[in-house]
């Protein structure tokens, strides 16, 4: 398959223009999920790559990310300074793709906590690092304590309801 196209069942795409439809179905994460979890890269004043892990990403559309961010994470600093992101994303059986966009805060202050921010990703390029012969076994997961279970699910429908 050429750049810049949809995936077709037992066919290899390279890059796409905005999440295939197969990206985006599992991406989207409804009902507050938090695995798969996403790996999301920015850049430190310093000009050096910096990444962090999180639950809370999910897609909107095929051209829009949209997760949670604690503003005083290096990430909200990073995105706030220089918007440029890169986001490696893991799911069974057969996701694994690289999403380059840029970065920007939409909300201050979410409700459920005041020092969390809410962050909205444009997409502009979907690559595909899935091996063609192979299959994606788990994606990174994450599990939050039992304590702190209803501020996770209240954040993620928070961002969710946006």
């Amino acid at each position: 398959m050429r750049s810049g196209q949809g995936t077709r069942e037992g066919e290899h795409w390279r890059s796409a223009p905005e999440l295939p439809p197969d990206v985006f179905a599992v991406l989207h994460k409804p009902q507050g999920a938090i695995e798969p979890v996403a790996v999301v890269a920015t850049v430190d004043a310093d000009g050096r790559p910096r990444t962090a892990r999180f639950g809370s990403l999910r897609a909107v559309t095929p051209r829009l990310l949209r997760m949670g961010c604690n503003r005083y994470h290096d990430t909200y600093a990073n995105v706030r300074r220089d918007g440029r992101v890169s986001v490696a994303w893991l799911a069974p059986p057969n996701i694994a793709v690289s999403i380059r966009g840029r970065a920007r805060v939409v909300k201050d202050q979410m409700e459920i906590a005041e020092y969390l921010v809410v962050v909205e990703i444009d997409v502009e390029e979907v690559k595909n690092d899935m091996m063609r012969r192979g299959v994606i076994g788990s994606g990174i997961g994450f599990s939050p304590p039992e304590d702190v279970r209803e501020y996770y699910v209240g954040a993620i429908a928070e961002i969710e309801e946006m």
